[in-house]
C-alpha cells in the first residue's frame, strides 16, 4: 500500500493510519503495533460482524497479546494473508489463530494448510459468542452494553484489549439467557454499564444490581457517543481500578475515529500496547466540542518560551476520503501545547 504525503498527511502531534477498507487498515495497525514483538495470537474476525469483533477485544489483552486482522468471512485478503505471516504468531496451547464468529470453514482449511493451528469461537448470535469469549480468562470486572445498537458501547473494546476485561451484551429491556447465566456464574462481580438508558434501560441496571454475587454495579453514560467516549476515557472507579482515569494534566495520547463499525475497531491495538490510547469520537468533518473541552483540560499548560514535555499525540484511523486534512489539522491544534 503506497501513499503519498497529500494522501495520508502527518502533523507533529498526530499519527495517521492509512487505508480505505477495514481490512487493509486492521493490517497497517498491525504492522504499527507489532514492529519488534510477535503476538501469541492473531485474532481473526468478520468485518461485517461489529459485535463479535467488539466481543473478541479481550483476547488482545495478555497472555495472548493478540493482533486483530478482519475477513469478509469467506476468505482472507492477500495483505492480511501476508501479515499473519509477518506476525508469525507464537501460539497458545498449539493455537496460532482464533477465528472469531460466522467465518467460512474454508478459511479455517486454508490456515491450516499453511501450517497454522486455527480454533474457532462462535455461538448462534454476538450474544453467545462474547458469552464463549468470557470463558477464556479470569476476571473479576465485566463490562455490559447494547448488543443492539454499538454507538454507545464501541468505545468499550478499547478498555477490553488494554484491561482485559470481557464484554458482555444485553437488549435494551432484557438480558440474553447465556449472558444472565455468565454474570451469576461469577463470584463478586463488579459490572459496568457502557450506554444510556436509550439503549441499555434502568431496568436492566436494576435487575442485574439484585443479585446476590453483584459487587457493584455503575454505568457510565452521556447525551450521545461523543460524550460517552469523553466521560469513559476520564472514568476511574478507584475501588476497584477499572477506567481510563485520564482526567488530569499531563501528556496523553488518544485514538480519533469517526464512528463507523469495524473500521473504528481497527485501531484497539493502540490501546493494548504503546501508548495505551482510550476511543474518542468524531464527526468526520468536525471535532466534537465535547471532545475539544475535553482534551483542553487535561493538557499541559504550555511554559513560558519553547515547549517541553509532556505532548499530546493522537492516533487518527483512516485516509483523507475517511478523515479530511481539514478535521486533522483541527485535532493537531486541539492536541498542540505550543
Amino acid at each position: 500500500m503506497n501513499y503519498n504525503f497529500g494522501d495520508c498527511p502527518l502533523t507533529l502531534n498526530t499519527t495517521r493510519i492509512c487505508a480505505d477498507n477495514t481490512t487493509d487498515l486492521a493490517v497497517e495497525v498491525s504492522k504499527t503495533v507489532f514492529t519488534t514483538m510477535k503476538p501469541n495470537i492473531v485474532i481473526i474476525a468478520n468485518k461485517n460482524e461489529v459485535f463479535d469483533a467488539i466481543a473478541a477485544a479481550s483476547i488482545i489483552h495478555h497472555p495472548y497479546n493478540a493482533s486483530i486482522l478482519f475477513t469478509d468471512g469467506k476468505k482472507i485478503t492477500k495483505e492480511t494473508l501476508n501479515e499473519l505471516f509477518r506476525l508469525s504468531p507464537e501460539g497458545i496451547d498449539g493455537i496460532q489463530v482464533i477465528l472469531v464468529g460466522d467465518i467460512s470453514q474454508r478459511i479455517s482449511l486454508a490456515l491450516a494448510n499453511y501450517g497454522y493451528h486455527p480454533a474457532q469461537v462462535a455461538g448462534l448470535n454476538h450474544y453467545e459468542t462474547a458469552c464463549l469469549i468470557s470463558t477464556m480468562r479470569e476476571y473479576e470486572n465485566l463490562i455490559i452494553m447494547s448488543g443492539e445498537d454499538y454507538s454507545e458501547g464501541i468505545m468499550a473494546a478499547y478498555w477490553s484489549a488494554h484491561h482485559g476485561d470481557p464484554i458482555l451484551f444485553v437488549e435494551k429491556d432484557n438480558i440474553p439467557s447465556c449472558t444472565f447465566d455468565i454474570i451469576n456464574s461469577k463470584d463478586d462481580i463488579n459490572i459496568y454499564i457502557l450506554g444510556s438508558f436509550n439503549t441499555v434501560s434502568k431496568e436492566i441496571g436494576d435487575t442485574l444490581s439484585r443479585l446476590p454475587n453483584v459487587k457493584s454495579i455503575n454505568r457510565i453514560d452521556g447525551q450521545n457517543p461523543y460524550e460517552i467516549a469523553v466521560n469513559f476515557a476520564a472514568y476511574l472507579d478507584p475501588n476497584t481500578g477499572f477506567g481510563w482515569g485520564r482526567n488530569y494534566v499531563d501528556g496523553h495520547a488518544f485514538t480519533f475515529s469517526a464512528m463507523d463499525g469495524t473500521d473504528t475497531l481497527s485501531g484497539v491495538l493502540f490501546a493494548h500496547m504503546g501508548k495505551h490510547t482510550p476511543l474518542l469520537l468524531i464527526d468526520r468533518n468536525i471535532v466534537p466540542q465535547v471532545v475539544e473541552d475535553y482534551i483542553q483540560s487535561v493538557k499541559p499548560i504550555p511554559p513560558i518560551g519553547m515547549p517541553i514535555p509532556p505532548f499530546m499525540h493522537g492516533y487518527i484511523l483512516g485516509d483523507i476520503n475517511y478523515i479530511p486534512y481539514h478535521t486533522q489539522m483541527m485535532i493537531e491544534k486541539i492536541l498542540s501545547i505550543d
